[in-house]
């Protein structure tokens, strides 16, 4: 059955028929427990023009699977949709530091700490992850090629 909703919603997608993909996957009884239908409800709200159900899913998701690149890009554009740079940009950089590209995410987060209120919660976060990611790129230097 799982697989059915799956290909149908797959399908559904693909023809467009994005209200019905969403149903389709909204009412697998299997949703909260399958991270797949999951992601492909919130693909599925994205390109129907729903980001920010996406985005609710996706902070969920990415909350329990930190490690699935997908996740952090599908939440990237969800709240790249819904003008939330900072956001965007924090979760651009979650899915570059899961490649190893260090730098690249620890710039993104520099750029997402700039967007938002000097002193803020938000700021103190962006700030916190860009200290744990230097942390990081300073214990696998020894192992890098010179």
């Amino acid at each position: 059955e799982i697989h059915e909703r799956l290909v149908g919603s797959e399908m559904c997608i693909r023809d467009r028929k994005t209200s019905d993909a969403i149903n389709r996957l909204k009412n697998a009884r299997e949703l909260r427990t399958n991270p797949v239908l999951q992601l492909n409800l919130a693909n599925a709200l994205l390109q129907g023009g729903q980001p920010g159900e996406a985005a609710t899913i996706l902070n969920r998701y990415t909350f329990t699977y930190k490690e699935d690149g997908n996740g952090w890009d599908l939440l990237a554009q969800a709240e790249g949709a819904l003008g939330n740079r900072d956001q965007e940009l924090a979760a651009r950089a979650e899915s570059m530091a899961l490649v190893g590209q260090l730098e690249q995410a620890i710039s993104l987060l520099s750029s997402a700490s700039s967007q938002v209120k000097l002193g803020s919660l938000q700021q103190a976060r962006y700030d916190a992850r860009i200290d744990q990611l230097r942390d990081l790129q300073a214990r696998f230097r020894p192992y890098q090629k010179m």
